[in-house]
């Protein structure tokens, strides 16, 4: 009976360690005591099993949203950085074209202005 015990212990704590690196969560996910990583969640979970499996499985989902938010503002960033990028280099072929000739310096100016307020 002890065996079968240990048993349960000890694959729903590596069920656990998997699940929560298959979700993202990491540390600095949530403040407080539960801001853990797979491996701490997975060491809580066969010391203390009877509080930290259910605790996990009940705050799961708050995890999952809280990698969610993250990557969501990770991605915000990036756009934003491709954004950047599109518009520094829409803004040379202005300035080329203007060299050129084929764009007025009003032109350019009106489509510069157009530009930066994106």
């Amino acid at each position: 009976m002890v065996a079968l015990m240990w048993v349960i212990v000890m694959s729903s704590a590596i069920w656990v360690y998997f699940d929560a690196k298959s979700i993202g969560v990491r540390t600095g996910l949530v403040s407080g005591i539960l801001d853990l990583g797979p491996a701490g969640w997975c060491g809580c979970t066969l010391l203390f099993w009877l509080l930290c499996f259910p605790l996990y499985l009940s705050k799961r989902e708050s995890l999952k949203k809280a990698v969610a938010s993250q990557s969501g503002d990770t991605q915000a960033t990036q756009s934003a950085t491709v954004s950047d990028g599109d518009a520094i280099a829409s803004l040379e072929k202005l300035a080329n074209l203007r060299e050129r000739g084929v764009l007025t310096d009003a032109e350019f100016e009106h489509k510069k202005r157009q530009l930066l307020a994106i």
